[in-house]
């Protein structure tokens, strides 16, 4: 116990240290490039975590290259592992390490860019899922702040963020704002404006907050240097402000709809548009009805004969002997026909 607690103090002073005198540039250069890597159009999924059906719900990972390659054909070009969908919290960080192992390989397989979120409670496990995921070959890391005592000022929020991202060495960091589930609503303006000087390994932003005007005034001075990736509903409701770099899409089967109201958006036909954005509310009316984010990991037994198993605790199981019901609800919005990719926008 005692070495174990020494190996964690070192970790943290490593990593501390590291993040006031690594001698990376994080300079213009760093981030063309790093932008370069980044989808022109970014079609963002935060895949659901697969648990085998035995008594531990242990980790099921022998389905990620089915599910890596199933997100590709959707029309997926950027991966967020073990994020809220994926159920980070209930993970350990031997399983969280496994897991983004695993959807590296993958989706790096079918060319998609992988971001590994590492956020914990405790700073030393995520310096070391951090330290993890740029030894395995992600494209980036990400962090929410801290969701139980939260920082007061953006100078001790940078504190906090700092040594995470010096543990992924020169991959740069996502910054993942969640309002109403951290309880924490810096502006992301400011955030971004104070973070060329304290944090300029800080690449993107998946906003997940409410507040239109900070992301106005975000997109209106950040857009060029910064992956600024829009998650709300109904998607449709940014671009009258600025769309971003992308979409936060969370499931890889609303692909398709987002690119088609996308490119209608941009050639002006905003019917068009507007059809994407009620049809895809009518799939959620179906999906809230049979149970939510549960009846959604039932899916992909239709898309690629893969059993996602039941969430873990504390979300609810899904009602298995609904399934055909489900089945049939979704085939009266015509679901599976529409998630079919729009191929001449891919």
């Amino acid at each position: 116990v005692i070495f174990k607690m020494a190996a964690r103090l070192a970790l943290l002073f490593v990593a501390a240290l590291a993040a006031q005198c690594t001698g990376f540039a994080f300079d213009d250069a760093w981030r063309a490039r790093e932008l370069a890597k980044v989808p022109e159009l970014v079609t963002l999924n935060a895949p659901f975590t697969p648990f085998y059906a035995n008594a531990n719900q242990s980790l099921d990972v022998d389905v990620v290259p089915a599910l890596a390659a199933n997100a590709k054909a959707l029309g997926v070009n950027t991966i967020w592992v073990g994020g809220g969908m994926g159920q980070f919290e209930t993970l350990s960080v031997s399983e969280r390490q496994i897991l983004a192992a695993k959807w590296v390989e993958s989706a790096h397989r079918h060319g998609m860019y992988v971001i590994v979120h590492v956020t914990t409670l405790v700073l030393s496990d995520a310096i070391e899922l951090a330290r993890h995921a740029a030894s395995v070959g992600a494209d980036a890391v990400a962090c929410l702040p801290p969701y139980y005592n939260q920082p007061p000022t953006l100078e001790l929020l940078f504190q906090y963020l700092k040594p995470i991202a010096a543990a992924a060495g020169s991959l740069p960091m996502f910054y993942y704002h969640l309002p109403a589930m951290t309880h924490y609503n810096p502006s992301i303006f400011q955030l971004l404006s104070e973070s060329i000087k304290q944090l300029p390994s800080l690449l993107g932003i998946k906003y997940v907050g409410s507040d239109m005007s900070d992301w106005f005034n975000t997109v209106q001075t950040f857009n060029a240097s910064h992956v600024l990736l829009f998650a709300p509903e109904p998607k449709l409701q940014a671009y009258g402000v600025g769309h971003g770099r992308g979409a936060v899409l969370a499931e890889d089967f609303y692909a398709a709809t987002f690119l088609r109201m996308h490119y209608a958006y941009l050639r002006g036909q905003y019917s068009a548009a507007w059809a994407e954005t009620k049809w895809k509310q009518s799939a959620e009316d179906v999906f809230n009805a049979f149970g939510g984010a549960a009846a959604k990991r039932e899916v992909y037994k239709v898309y690629c004969d893969v059993d996602m198993g039941q969430p873990r605790l504390p979300a609810a199981p899904y009602d298995a002997a609904r399934f055909s019901a489900l089945v049939t609800a979704l085939n009266g919005v015509s679901f599976f026909n529409r998630t079919l990719p729009p191929t001449d926008f891919l």
